[in-house]
Parts: structure tokens; sequence; C-alpha cells
């Protein structure tokens, strides 16, 4: 079970990681919303408990101060039956009816009797009237007529005056739930002799005790409901089906909820020791917890509008997120099928914001904006270098015409008996070769020298005793790489700006050294030099330089493009004295960089 729980829970996760981020939103939102949901519901369920709870001891305590009320206001007319009872008027009244007398006298007992009930009943609001029955069956009544039912409940009310024995009884019928009737035997207490005299019945209207009680609600359903051992004999609101409301009871004190006919009601009860009653207070459930069910109404209607609503700002807010994730995850696929034009309304849309998203797109676009540019420079360099092979290539057509003219002229020459022309017509077929060559861009230091050699021994041709070259070499030196040609155009410059502006020899000498980790290649002449202002523009690339050949500028762009940045050349120049320049290249041998 625990693994098929924990397998489930697993899937549940790996379904939420394939959502999108919008409906991950909406997904964390509603499990927020109802997890407050649910602590909600768990806190009112606790307050309507305790709310339950209050109502109950509320409801509990109106009722015990009703039934303290209602007995409160019974042991005063029991108080004044008992008055009734030891009244001396009565008392000898009731001793004279028994004797043989006169109808006047027999008028004139009445009449004291009927006036000292009168003065009794005036005192109690609640008592509607009183009647005294004695031994001959004669009836002295004050208050109401309602002799009719007094009749009818005559024999029951002398039974139980009889088991009172003097004492006061309570009794009540079921056909008058309104009513209640106090009945006792008045006996005569002259001479100690209790004798009985009469029998007392005090007539108590029961609503309008009950009517002066407090209440805990307002309504027409429910109401006080007091019972005897029997059954129910009192019932404020005839609307109740009190005998189906009212069961057998196990606490002196309680409460339950009881539907009747549809509708549901509050009961409270409480069991007095006071004539072994029991009082019942109905409440209608709905009238009671109105407020409660329309607050639980009203919470689920908060409810529902704030999911609603977090659900409404959740897709806006998602929408201001995933969108643009959306428009990016578009273009990248694009780009992935090669189409690298991201139109200027979507990239200047997103350019005008700030936040993360806004970023990752403005940082794609210049991404693709600089892949554009690499693949457009690309592509012009590969049209270059095609162009340029192609002129190579067309080129080539001439060397072979002119290396196959040199060599011929070079076989006169040595028929001839010309050796310096045959050595010049070597030395150049030789510098042209490896002019001309794009085989290699690195060469070893001693093919370098071996084209520096050549064309010197053009040059001395022309220039004679002028010319003084001179080469300082290890040979452990030789077999250092250097790039092809970069020797060659400074002893060019050197003849150039040295050599031709003199009269007397000049002297141009090639130095090949090892320095720490690092080669140094120095050519240097005893020409007129330069001043700071000339040397600067030289080194800027600014001064322009006799004929086609390579500048200084060149010179150390292919340096730097081969071996680094931390590599080149320097120039030292003093006007009047000479120029010298300084090739800096690693120290490295021809199987090392192969």
């Amino acid at each position: 079970m625990m693994k098929k729980i924990v397998n489930f829970v697993l899937h549940l996760l790996n379904a939420y990681n394939d959502l999108k981020i919008k409906y991950k939103l909406i997904a964390i939102i509603s499990i927020i919303m109802l997890v407050c949901l649910l602590f909600t519901i768990v806190g009112f369920q606790y307050a309507f408990k305790s709310y339950d709870e209050q109502i109950y001891r509320k409801s509990s305590q109106v009722l015990i101060m009703s039934s303290n009320q209602i007995e409160d206001e019974l042991k005063n007319i029991e108080e004044l039956s008992f008055n009734i009872l030891k009244d001396n008027t009565l008392q000898t009244n009731l001793m004279k009816s028994k004797e043989e007398i006169t109808n006047y006298e027999q008028y004139q007992i009445e009449s004291e009797i009927w006036e000292k009930l009168t003065s009794y009943i005036g005192n109690e609001k609640y008592i509607q009237s009183i009647y005294l029955f004695d031994q001959y069956g004669r009836e002295y009544r004050a208050g109401r007529d309602n002799s009719e039912k007094i009749d009818k409940y005559k024999s029951k009310l002398f039974k139980k005056s009889i088991a009172g024995d003097g004492s006061n009884v309570w009794v009540s019928f079921e056909d008058s739930s309104n009513l209640i009737y106090s009945t006792r035997q008045i006996k005569a207490y002259k001479n100690l002799s209790f004798e009985l005299l009469a029998t007392l019945v005090i007539e108590v209207n029961l609503d309008e005790i009950v009517k002066e009680l407090p209440r805990e609600w307002d309504g027409q359903e429910g109401g006080i409901i007091i019972s005897n051992s029997e059954r129910p004999f009192y019932l404020e609101n005839s609307i109740l089906n009190y005998e189906q409301l009212i069961f057998p009871i196990k606490n002196s004190q309680g409460y339950l909820i009881k539907k009747e006919k549809g509708r549901t009601f509050f009961i409270t009860y409480s069991k007095s020791p006071y004539a072994d009653w029991t009082y019942w207070n109905i409440i209608p459930f709905g009238a009671m917890f109105a407020k409660v069910t329309a607050m639980k109404y009203i919470v689920i209607i908060i409810f529902l509008l704030l999911y609603s609503g977090a659900i409404f700002l959740a897709i806006k807010f998602s929408k201001h997120i995933t969108n643009p994730i959306e428009k990016l995850v578009s273009s990248m696929k694009s780009v992935q099928k090669g189409d690298f034009n991201i139109p200027e309304s979507i990239k200047s849309n997103e350019y005008n914001f700030h936040n993360e998203v806004a970023i990752l797109h403005n940082n794609f676009y210049m991404m693709i904006d600089r892949i554009n540019e690499l693949i457009k420079e690309n592509y012009e360099k590969q049209l270059l270098i095609k162009d340029t092979e192609f002129k190579a290539l067309q080129s080539q057509i001439n060397p072979h015409f002119l290396y196959n003219t040199l060599e011929s002229i070079n076989w006169l020459a040595k028929i001839n008996n010309q050796q310096k022309i045959s050595n010049m017509v070597e030395s150049l077929g030789y510098l042209l070769r490896n002019a001309i060559s794009i085989k290699e861009d690195v060469i070893t230091v001693r093919e370098e020298l071996e084209i520096v050699k050549h064309y010197v021994t053009i040059q001395k041709f022309r220039f004679e005793d002028r010319l003084n070259f001179e080469i300082e070499i290890n040979e452990q030196e030789m077999d250092c790489i250097v790039p092809k040609l970069v020797v060659q155009p400074l002893v060019e410059n050197s003849i150039n700006y040295a050599l031709e502006t003199m009269i007397e020899c000049c002297q141009i000498k090639v130095i090949v050294k090892k320095v720490k980790n690092d080669l140094h290649i120095i050519v240097e002449d005893n020409g007129i030099g330069m001043d700071k202002d000339h040397l600067e523009n030289v080194m800027k690339g600014e001064y322009k330089s006799k004929g086609n050949g390579i500048g200084l500028k060149n010179i150390e762009s292919r340096i730097k493009f081969v071996f680094g940045q931390e590599y080149g050349l320097t120039v030292e120049s003093k006007l009047n004295v000479g120029t010298k320049v300084i090739l800096v290249i690693p120290y490295r041998m021809r199987w090392e960089y192969a």
C-alpha cells in the first residue's frame, strides 16, 4: 500500500514537472487556496463547536433562570394558598357554614368569603380564580368564572388534595395546557381538631408567567415546554408536536438536536426537584444558527471570489512570463532550423523592458545578431579566400613561364661563362619561387635566412661594396620556427631607407639569439635613422612605405596571429645613428610546432 502511494506521488510530481509554467502557477495557487480553505474549514468547525457549546451554556442558563422564575412565582402562589388555609376569617366562616344557619347568614358567609378570596387574588396577577368547596359541596369563588372546567376536573382535584393531606399539590390536565391548578385541603386548626373544612383550588395561568421570561432569540416558533414524570403538561407554542419532541432523558441537564417535519430544533432541558418537573427550551435551529449559516455561505462565496480572482491574476501574470518565453522558444526553434532573421518588431518590444525574461530575450537576440555578423564576416572571408585562391591560380601561369625563362637565361650565362649573371638569375628564381609558394606559413630560421641570403646576393650585384651584410647565429637556433618572410622585408627596409640614402658603406646585420624562452631576431643598420615623431608614425602604420613591400604593421600582425598577442616587434632608432628592429617570437623547434 505504501509503495502504491509513493508511486502515485511520484507520478503526480512527474506530471507536474511536465506542465507548462502557467499551468504550474495555476496548480500551485489552487493548492495554496485549497490548503487555506482546509485550514479555514477546520478553524470554522472549531469555532462552530465552541459556538455550539456557548449556545448550549447560554440556553441552559436562560432555561434555568426561566425555571427558577416560574418556580418562584409558583412558590408565591403556594405560599398564598398556605395563607388562605390559615386565614381566621375563612376558618371562622367555614366553621359556621357547617352549622344550621339561615339563608341570610349563609349569604353573609358567602359575601365575607368572596371578599377575602378577592383580596388574595388581587395581589397575584397570574391567578385567574380561587375556588373553595366545603363539605356540603357549596362552591365559593373569586375571579374569572371557569366553573365548567372546574366541574370537569373536580373529582380529580379532590383526589389529589386528599393525597396531599393538607400540603399543596400542583395538578395539570392535557386539554388545558395553559392552566395549572394548585389544590390542598383546608382543615380546622382551632383546638387542633384538624377537621376538614374545605378543598382549595387555585387556577394559575402559566402563559402569563412564561411571557415575562427572558428570551435569547426572536421568532414565532419554539418555546418553553414543561413536563412531569408522566407527560408534558405545558406547551408554550402549539405549532410544535411536543409529544414527538420529548423523550426520556438520562441527565438532569443537557441539550439535543431533533428534526421534526423537515425542521431542525435545538433543545435544552433542565430537570428541577421542585414538583419533579422537567423544563424544555425549544429553539428553531434555523433561527438560532441563521448567522452561522449565513457566515458559512459568505465564507464559501468569498473563497470562490478569491479563488476566481487568484486564478485570473495567475493567468494574467503567467502570460507576462510565459508569452515572452514562448516567443523566445519559437525564435529558438526558427534558429534551430537555420532561420537567423528575427523580426525587428519582436526585438523592439522586448528591449523596452528590464526584467529577467526581457534580459534573456535581449541576450538571445544580441547573440543572434552577433552570429549573423560572424556569418557575414566568415562569408566575406570565404569569398575573399576563394577570390585570392582564384587569383593565385591565375598567377601561377606566369611564374612557370618566368621560371623557364630564368632557367634558360641561367644556362646561357653559364655557357658564356657569365657567372655573375648566373648567380643573380638563380637567386632571383629562388626568391620568386619562395615568394609565391603558399604551402607553409611557418618555416625554419634556416629557410628564412636562405631567402635573405639570396635577396642580399641580388642586392650586392646592384650596390657592390656599398653593402656589407652579416648574419650572427648559433647552429641550435637554425631549426627554430619563424613566420615566413618576416626577416627579408626587414632587410629590404634597411636597404631602402638606410643604404639608398647613404654614400658610404652601409652595415646591415641580422642577429638571431635565444633570450630565456623566446627567440629574438634583430635586424640593424647604421643608416640615417629616425626621429621620435617619425618612428611613432611608422609604428602606427601611418607612414607610407616605398613600393609595394610588406610593412612593419603587417609583420607584427602575422606574428601575433601565429604566436599570440604577447609577441611582436619593436623598433629602436636614433637620428644619424641607425635603426634596430627586434622580432620576439617563442623559442620552438620545428618538431615541437608540428
